[in-house]
């Protein structure tokens, strides 16, 4: 799948997107519970899925396009919310 260099810890997630780890595991349990702020399952995955704990890993590149492409979608919505006040 992909090697260790790519795959992050939660601790290493929170830290590259300078938040708390919390904010990284409610992103991955909404996301499981299919609850709307979750991150995309290809962002993360879970090493261990038949186990007692779950294991998970956040995909570096993954993470980078997802949060890319939802700046992007921000900031045409916004640009478009400022062109219909005008």
């Amino acid at each position: 799948m992909a090697d260790g260099k790519t795959l992050l810890t939660i601790a290493e997630t929170a830290e590259l997107l300078n938040c708390s780890s919390g904010f990284v595991r409610k992103r991955i349990a909404l996301a499981e519970a299919n609850q709307a702020g979750g991150w995309p399952k290809s962002v993360y995955l879970n090493l261990q899925p038949n186990g007692a704990k779950s294991l998970y890993r956040v995909d570096k590149a993954a993470l980078q396009e997802f949060l890319k492409a939802s700046s992007t979608a921000k900031v045409e919505t916004e640009t478009a919310s400022a062109a219909c006040t005008i």
